[in-house]
């Protein structure tokens, strides 16, 4: 009786941990046996009730010596471009918000915003690392999706026992997910220079996860 009602409570403690856990991501992996091609796939589930969702494309660029590449501060809503915006800190609807021309994506250029709530300012990083000469085009939706080499991503959520706060927000961490991938779909033509690029560029110069506040850094420390 005691191993049921555990078993009981257990289950109702993960149901309701699913509740209200909703959006969570799930990476998809097709190997080249298992397809008609012959070629691997990847893509994801992006599961967010309030991303920007819109396809961009961001053009090959060429760079000038000793230039620097700023990195970004997440960010997946409208209009997406970086600096995390968390709607429920305002009280007005005359808000900052941040987009630029610095990728190249019409997109995410100002006079292309809806201006209705928003007051537009130009993003700005959170750090910087060094360019290189040329980096490669690729389309992006709220992650980075393919480059012109065919170098594809799918990410999923998932937790770690420990998790970080990016700079600017009381931490010191430089890279999310998302800016990962951007500048391996900049510099790397396969997957393995990708997987190294990225790792490395954690470990330079930190990693931090999609949440760092509330309840969900460790659930979403990984992601």
């Amino acid at each position: 009786m005691q191993l049921l009602l555990a078993s009981i409570g257990l289950f109702a403690v993960a149901s309701a941990a699913r509740l209200v856990e909703t959006d969570k991501c799930t990476a998809i992996l097709v190997g080249a046996k298992a397809s008609k091609s012959g070629s691997p796939m990847t893509t994801q589930t992006n599961d967010c009730s309030s991303c920007d969702f819109r396809i961009a494309k961001v053009p090959q660029k060429t760079h000038a010596a000793g230039s620097q590449r700023d990195v970004v501060l997440v960010s997946q809503v409208y209009p997406r471009y970086g600096n995390f915006l968390n709607i429920k800190r305002f009280t007005t609807l005359t808000i900052s918000a941040l987009v630029g021309t610095g990728r190249g994506a019409p997109e995410y250029f100002k006079e292309n915003q809806q201006n209705n709530f928003f007051n537009w300012t130009e993003t700005k990083g959170i750090g910087q690392i060094p360019q290189v000469a040329t980096t490669y085009g690729y389309i992006e939706g709220v992650y980075p999706l393919i480059n012109e080499h065919q170098l594809a991503i799918g990410e999923s959520t998932c937790g770690a026992n420990l998790w970080a706060k990016p700079a600017t927000q009381g931490g010191k961490a430089l890279f999310d997910i998302t800016e990962l991938a951007r500048v391996a779909f900049e510099r790397t033509r396969t997957a393995r220079e990708a997987v190294q690029l990225m790792g490395d560029l954690a470990v330079q110069y930190g990693y931090y996860g999609a949440e760092w506040e509330g309840d969900a850094v460790y659930s979403e420390a990984g992601e």
